[in-house]
């Protein structure tokens, strides 16, 4: 281990997070004028750009830039290389910072614009928006340096020395606990550094004002800004999010190989599954039991916290005679993902918990409705679809980490996403394509068995209504 990395792994991440606000922002001016079901669509892709997995992102650009990329010989880019960790870097993480800024610049109202009724184009930009949305760039650019920073699997895949990436592998190599703590403590101090930063700080979610008339802002923003704005969100929609699913889907490779790779890894996409739905759940009913505990709050500091720290904390505490039956299990690596992603689940419950209708509570307690009737007439249509997005995303959190698991998984335990992780090491793997398609329609899954299983429910209900 080198220092020398510290300053490296913070250069790549201020990089990374200059670029990604700048490019957040921009675009969230073009959603903001967007309206109706136009803006649906194109705030679906930009939540769709952020949640594809990193080595989906990685393999795509391998497939074009790599050793043997399809546009190597006609453009001299380098994957393996510095910029190209800051570019795939860029291309995950712009969203943050654009839906972060869409929620503080729908808070401009027309009051605020009558007060100055001459302002417009870049002094709008200046004097309005630009203050409006500081402390949303501040948040993101906070949260962007240290998801940058803990990033393991892309700068290890494309094989550029990064201090988390080296913590690693110095201890998987050795299992040298001394070095860990010696090492450790900086990359649990980023996190902490980040609950500071939100200490007290009030987040601008998108969905909490109606935002300002489309056509006004429009209007007032000027065509010039506007066109560059939607020209830019189009190109990054291009390259960060249809680009990588068409060198997936286009690709004949993908389809040659799917079967092969569904029978040399039918065990990994059990595991998969089953990790990812047993920890969404976990984490859900927890959630739903701790949520008026605001000291759970804290638990964002796992999050944040580099998945491979984590192991090694499991690793020291769990690797104890007395404990075999648990250390080597799965139940290890599915409290290690709960705990990680518990925050999640404790303040997506919290949310929906205090959405609910207070009157509505206190008639169904006064009446003694039954748990049933009390879900299914108040609960279900208030709060059901926050409660089934939170669990499907840390059901996609699980099924897409790599980090957390590598250093705990059980013989016989290893995941889609950790094969091709592993696999990427390598280079571009045909098989790789094939593996991320697998983990796309397990992705998929529940949504579609969701779907299925609501109208069968309502069919039933219909029937128990008649």
């Amino acid at each position: 281990m080198s220092w020398g990395l510290l300053i490296d792994s913070c250069l790549l991440a201020f990089l990374v997070t200059f670029l990604a606000v700048v490019v957040g922002w921009c675009i969230s001016l073009f959603l903001v004028g967007a309206s109706g079901w136009k803006r649906v669509i194109f705030l679906v892709g930009v939540v769709a750009t952020f949640s594809l997995p990193p080595f989906f992102v990685v393999n795509s650009w391998l497939g074009l830039f790599g050793k043997v990329g399809l546009l190597k010989s006609w453009v001299s880019i380098d994957a393996y290389s510095f910029g190209g960790a800051t570019w795939v870097l860029v291309m995950m993480f712009w969203p943050v910072p654009c839906l972060m800024s869409f929620g503080a610049l729908k808070r401009l109202t027309p009051e605020l614009l009558d007060a100055e009724p001459g302002i417009r184009g870049f002094g709008l930009l200046k004097y309005v928006l630009f203050p409006l949305s500081y402390s949303a760039l501040f948040q993101s650019g906070v949260i962007v340096f240290v998801l940058a920073f803990n990033n393991i699997a892309v700068p290890a895949i494309l094989q550029v020395k990064v201090f988390p990436a080296q913590f690693w592998v110095q201890f998987s190599s050795t299992y040298n606990f001394q070095m860990a703590w010696q090492y450790g403590w900086v990359l649990a101090l980023i996190p902490m550094v980040l609950l500071l930063a939100f200490n007290g700080r009030m987040i601008a979610w998108p969905w909490e004002s109606q935002g300002l008339d489309s056509n006004v802002f429009l209007e007032r923003l000027g065509y010039i800004i506007r066109n560059l704005s939607a020209v830019l969100f189009g190109g990054m929609i291009v390259i960060s999010l249809l680009l990588p699913l068409g060198q997936l889907l286009l690709n004949a490779r993908t389809w040659l190989d799917f079967s092969g790779a569904i029978q040399a890894g039918s065990r990994s996409i059990f595991n998969s599954f089953w990790f990812a739905f047993l920890t969404a759940s976990s984490v859900s009913v927890i959630g739903v039991l701790t949520s008026s505990y605001k000291v759970f709050r804290l638990t964002w500091l796992f999050l944040f916290l580099p998945g491979v720290l984590l192991g090694v904390v499991w690793i020291s505490i769990f690797n104890r005679p007395s404990l075999d039956w648990f250390y080597g299990g799965g139940c290890m690596v599915v409290t290690a993902l709960s705990l990680r992603y518990f925050a999640f689940g404790w303040e997506g419950m919290r949310g929906a918990k205090n959405s609910i209708d207070a009157d509505l509570v206190s008639a169904t307690d006064l009446f003694g409705v039954s748990w049933w009737q009390r879900w299914r007439h108040l609960l279900q249509p208030q709060v059901g679809w926050a409660i089934f997005a939170v669990w499907y995303v840390i059901y996609l959190l699980c099924l897409w980490d790599t980090e957390t698991v590598v250093l705990i998984v059980p013989p016989g335990g290893e995941t889609l996403a950790l094969r091709v992780f592993n696999l990427l090491h390598y280079g571009h793997h045909s098989q790789v394509n094939a593996l991320c398609l697998i983990l796309l329609l397990l992705a998929l899954l529940p949504l579609v068995l969701g779907f299925v299983l609501s109208l069968i429910i309502k069919k039933w209900l219909k029937q128990d209504d008649l």
